[in-house]
């Protein structure tokens, strides 16, 4: 990442009054934010440790009598000029500017918004709006669009918030562009750190990433807080926002996402988690879920993966939800499971299912019966499976991941390949879809509808191609 020459200033570390010369250099779109301390030297080098690894805070003033306060900087770079001096860089993962903190406990706000781009659609609200047929003169109109709240509780508020820029001076011009902007917006009565701010919103946009299968970068974080204000003469105080940059901006892969025909819909839109989810649900079981939901990111972040490694990463997320939600016991546990699974069931079934739930299962829990015990989803859901008979899913499955894991050549001939591999990946993605849904809170009846009209193109794809197939023969 490429930072350029910002500003030369002086500059404090917290807890030491020794004043050191240094210069900040930036790359605010990718969020790079280095300072190198110069440290003058005449004659040995200063040795590495003479300034420490991590430092909470830097303080200082630039050149020209700007504040800014630089939060958890690590060590980059260390260099010795023998007789010149001793160069020590640090990376700073946030900038505020216009202020100067003394310590970092110091550093807390009661508000943050952060903006998060393409995520307009998935909002499904606007600030601009068409006019009414009667105004023929009128091409664009403004309303605009009060925060969203998203969840509340006694510790804050998660609000869902649209900018918008209204070009009301200065019309003479050949271009004018009118833009709005998605902001995530978390609000407490209590003051916190940027961190604990940052926490929230980096689980909320992980929710969003799920939702629009695409991953997500932040953008411009703007942050309050009740000591930092305006002052003016009439003795009114405002509170007064202050841009923080960060590096929290994550690289991602520049290359065309690959096309997903089975996720032609959002899983869900604002609306949708606001009116239908109970986001309480979320919040009580977001720290068992979160490895399950670390893998599907990494699904949508790594597009240039091949297709068994994506296979193998859909797996593993669904094993490690079984594991943690269904059953995370011994054998016996899982039996004792099974029994409860199929005590609905009509007698006559009862045999065959436990056949089913527990077939390779002899030691311990075999991933076959995992995927087996997902697939039934308690009998409440059927899922499409496509020309894999439903009850050997899970068999062809396991020995599919058995192979490309161990490479065992006498499983080749079983293990899935080509654009079958790929229709599974699909066909088990739609399954953990399927269970973060129930595990965000939706009803019944909406996970059912929303996975049938997930899956819908693949079924179609699998229709118009068996059609094909039959006219060749």
């Amino acid at each position: 990442m490429q930072v350029n020459f910002s500003a030369s200033g002086y500059w404090t570390f917290e807890d030491d009054i020794t004043q050191y010369h240094g210069d900040l250099y930036l790359n605010r779109d990718a969020g790079g934010i280095v300072i190198y301390i110069r440290i003058p030297n005449h004659g040995a080098p200063k040795g590495y440790l003479q300034l420490p690894i991590e430092i909470p805070l830097i303080k200082g003033t630039t050149i020209n009598g700007a504040k800014i306060t630089l939060i958890d900087c690590s060590r980059i770079s260390t260099q010795s000029k023998v007789g010149t001096e001793d160069i020590y860089g640090y990376q700073a993962k946030y900038m505020i500017e216009g202020v100067s903190f003394d310590h970092k406990e110091n550093v807390v706000f009661s508000k943050i918004k952060l903006s998060i781009p393409k995520i307009i659609e998935w909002g499904n609200v606007s600030n601009y709006i068409m006019p009414d047929a009667g105004k023929d003169n009128v091409l664009i109109e403004l309303k605009n669009v009060n925060p969203i709240e998203i969840y509340t509780c006694e510790e804050y508020t998660l609000s869902y918030y649209l900018t918008y820029n209204y070009p009301l001076f200065n019309l003479m011009k050949e271009k004018i562009v009118l833009e709005q902007t998605p902001y995530l917006t978390v609000e407490s009565e209590s003051l916190h750190t940027l961190n604990w701010f940052i926490d929230i919103v980096m689980k909320m946009k992980r929710i969003i990433e799920i939702a629009i299968g695409l991953p997500l970068e932040f953008n411009k974080m703007i942050a309050e807080s009740p000591a930092i204000i305006w002052e003016f003469d009439d003795e009114r105080t405002r509170i007064r926002p202050i841009e923080i940059v960060h590096a929290l901006t994550r690289s991602l892969n520049k290359t065309n996402k690959k096309n997903d025909e089975s996720n032609t819909k959002y899983l869900f839109n604002l609306n949708e988690l606001s009116e239908n989810a109970d986001f309480s649900h979320w919040q009580k079981s977001s720290t068992i879920i979160e490895p399950v939901i670390e893998l599907y990111i990494d699904d949508l972040y790594n597009q240039e993966l091949s297709a068994s490694r994506h296979f193998l990463n859909m797996i593993q997320a669904l094993e490690t939800y079984h594991s943690r939600f269904l059953c995370n016991g011994t054998l016996a546990d899982f039996r004792i499971r099974v029994e409860a699974v199929i005590a609905i069931r009509p007698d006559v079934y009862k045999e065959s299912d436990r056949k089913f739930l527990l077939e390779g299962s002899h030691k311990g829990i075999a991933l076959r019966s995992r995927l087996a015990d997902l697939l039934t989803a308690d009998f409440k859901f059927h899922f499409y499976t496509s020309r894999i008979k439903h009850r050997d899913f899970p068999k062809v499955i396991a020995d599919t991941r058995n192979y490309y894991t161990h490479y065992n050549l006498r499983q080749e001939e079983k293990a899935l390949k080509g654009n079958d591999l790929i229709e599974a990946y699909h066909l088990l993605r739609s399954i953990l879809e399927y269970y973060i849904l129930k595990e965000l809170g939706f009803d019944e009846d909406f996970i059912h509808e929303r996975t049938r009209e997930r899956i819908e193109p693949l079924i179609i794809r699998n229709q118009i191609r068996e059609v094909n197939e039959r006219h060749k023969n």
